[in-house]
C-alpha cells in the first residue's frame, strides 16, 4: 500500500510515515542515538574527550558504505552489529575502539525508535489539528439542521447534525488529551546497558542517561531496564482508541448513505465508479477502508499486550511483537487520518431527506414533549400510559397519531390543540443541540491552535 493512497486507491497527500519507517532511516536514527552516547561519554570523561565527536561526526548513513552493511547483516543476521562495525570502519584509529562503548542493541534501538515515533507523532498531530479545524467548521455550519436522533436503530427524538458533529468533537478530544498527556512517559530514553543496571557505564550511568535524553530530546527513564516496554503500549493503544472513534464515525455515515436513508454522502463525484457491473452505485467506498483501517488497528491491541510480558531482565520476542505493532499501527492510522480528513472535508449533507425522514413518525418522535407537559397535570406515569396507548393505536389502525391526540378527551382537559401543536414541532425540542454544536466547534478550534504550536 502506498503511503499517498487508501486502500481504494484514492490518492492523498504523502505523510511520509512509511519513510520514516524504513530501514535506512531507522539506521540513521540509531546513528543519532550512538552519536549522543559517544559526545556524552566524551564530556563525561569516561572517553578520550576528542573521541566523541569524531564518532558522532560519522554518525550519518551518507558517510557510511550501505553494501557493507547488507552484506555483514547478511552474515552475522544482527541488526545492529553491521551498522556498528561499519561504523568503527570510517572512524580513524584513535576513535574506533571506543565506537558503541558500553552500549547494548536495545539502547540504541529502542532509543531510536522512539526518535522516529516522536517525528511520526508531530505528524498525527498535524493531521489531527487540521481535522479539529474540519470539525469545527462542520458543526458550526449544520448547527440547526434539523434530523431524526436515532438509538436502539429507532428513532428517539430530534436532534441536528451539529449537535452529532459536536459528540464527534467531544470524544476526539478526550483521546488528543490522553495521547498528550501520555507523552512525557512515552518519549523517554531508557539507557542502562545490557540488563539496565548500568553497570558498564560504571560510576558513571545516570549521568550518562541523563546527558543523552538532554542530547535526545527525551525525559530520562527512572530505572532504564530494557525489559519496559509499557510507553510503547500505551502509545499504541491511545492511537487505537482514537482510530475507533474514526471507524465509529466512519459506519455512522456508512449507515446514513443507505438509499434508505440517504441523509449523508461521503465525496463522491462523477468520475467515481461503484460497481463494475451495476452503474448506478454510489459505493461509500472511502468510509468502508476506514471501517477496515480502524478494525486493523483495534487488532494490533493483543500483541502490543503481548509485548509487554517481558522475560526476564529483556527478550528479543518482545521487542519484535512491540516494534511491528507499532509499525504497522503507525502505517494504517496514517492512512486512516488522511482518509477520515477527506471524507469529512467533503461530506455531502442531505438537509431536506433530514427533515423527510424525521416526519416518517408523524409527530410521535416528539411524544415525550407532550407526556411530559401532560405530566404535570395528571402525573408522568400516567400521562406516560396514555400516550403509549395511543401511538399503539395509531400504529394498529394507521390512524394519525396528532389526530389521536387533539381528539383524546383526557388530554383536551389540559391541552389546546395550539399547545400540541407546538409541543409535537420538532424544532421546539432539539435541547441544547445548537448550543452544543457551537461550544464544541470553539472547543476544537482552540485544540486544533494548541496542536500547532505543540513542542516537545
Amino acid at each position: 500500500m502506498r503511503p499517498d493512497t487508501s486502500p481504494s486507491g484514492l490518492k492523498f497527500k504523502s505523510n511520509n510515515i512509511e519513510n520514516l519507517l524504513s530501514v535506512e532511516s531507522r539506521w540513521q536514527s540509531w546513528l543519532d542515538v550512538e552519536a549522543s552516547m559517544a559526545r556524552s561519554q566524551s564530556e563525561l570523561k569516561m572517553i578520550p574527550r576528542k573521541v566523541g565527536n569524531k564518532i558522532a561526526k560519522n554518525c550519518n548513513l551518507k558517510k557510511l558504505n550501505l553494501k557493507n552493511i547488507y552484506r555483514d547483516l547478511r552474515i552475522t543476521g544482527h541488526k545492529l552489529v553491521p551498522l556498528i562495525w561499519e561504523l568503527s570502519r570510517v572512524c580513524d584509529k584513535d576513535s574506533k575502539k571506543y565506537v558503541h562503548w558500553g552500549g547494548t542493541t536495545q539502547n540504541i534501538v529502542s532509543n531510536g525508535d522512539i526518535l522516529i515515533l516522536r517525528r511520526i507523532h508531530k505528524i498525527f498531530l498535524n493531521d489531527l489539528s487540521n481535522l479539529l479545524k474540519i470539525l469545527s467548521k462542520l458543526s458550526l455550519k449544520t448547527k440547526n439542521d434539523l434530523m431524526a436522533g436515532r438509538t436502539h436503530g429507532q428513532h428517539a427524538l430530534p436532534i441536528t447534525f451539529g449537535f452529532k458533529v459536536a459528540c464527534w468533537i467531544d470524544e476526539i478530544s478526550r483521546h488528543i488529551e490522553r495521547i498528550k498527556e501520555s507523552e512525557p512517559r512515552v518519549f523517554k530514553c531508557i539507557f542502562g546497558g545490557a540488563v539496565g543496571t548500568s553497570a558498564s557505564f560504571g560510576k558513571y550511568g545516570n549521568k550518562l542517561q541523563k546527558k543523552i535524553s538532554i542530547k535526545l530530546g527525551l525525559k530520562p527513564s527512572r530505572i532504564p531496564t530494557r525489559s519496559h516496554l509499557d510507553h510503547f503500549a500505551e502509545y499504541n493503544l491511545n492511537i487505537i482508541m482514537l482510530a475507533t472513534t474514526f471507524g465509529k464515525i466512519a459506519q455512522e455515515i456508512y449507515n446514513l448513505m443507505k438509499n434508505e436513508i440517504s441523509e449523508l454522502e461521503e465525496p463522491i463525484t462523477s468520475e467515481d465508479i461503484g460497481s463494475s457491473t451495476m452503474p448506478q452505485k454510489r459505493n461509500p467506498h472511502i468510509c468502508q477502508d476506514i471501517i477496515s483501517l480502524s478494525a486493523e488497528c483495534r487488532s494490533l491491541a493483543p500483541i502490543t499486550f503481548d509485548s509487554m510480558v517481558n522475560e526476564h531482565e529483556g527478550s528479543r520476542q518482545n521487542h519484535l511483537m512491540s516494534s511491528y505493532a507499532l509499525n504497522q499501527l503507525c502505517i494504517k492510522f496514517g492512512h486512516l487520518l488522511s482518509s477520515i480528513k477527506f471524507v469529512l472535508r467533503g461530506l455531502k449533507i442531505k438537509k431536506k431527506n433530514m427533515l423527510k425522514n424525521l416526519e416518517i413518525s408523524k409527530g410521535s418522535i416528539v411524544s415525550e414533549s407532550v407526556m411530559l407537559k401532560l405530566g404535570t397535570h395528571i402525573g408522568r406515569q400516567q400521562a406516560h400510559k396514555i400516550i403509549h396507548q395511543m401511538l399503539n393505536l395509531s400504529s394498529k389502525k394507521n390512524v394519525s397519531f396528532i389526530g389521536l391526540l387533539k381528539k383524546n378527551p383526557k388530554i383536551q382537559e389540559f391541552l389546546t390543540e395550539k399547545d400540541i401543536t407546538n409541543l409535537i414541532n420538532p424544532e421546539k425540542y432539539t435541547g441544547f443541540s445548537t448550543l452544543f454544536s457551537e461550544q464544541m466547534s470553539i472547543v476544537a478550534l482552540n485544540l486544533s491552535k494548541k496542536l500547532k504550536k505543540t513542542e516537545f
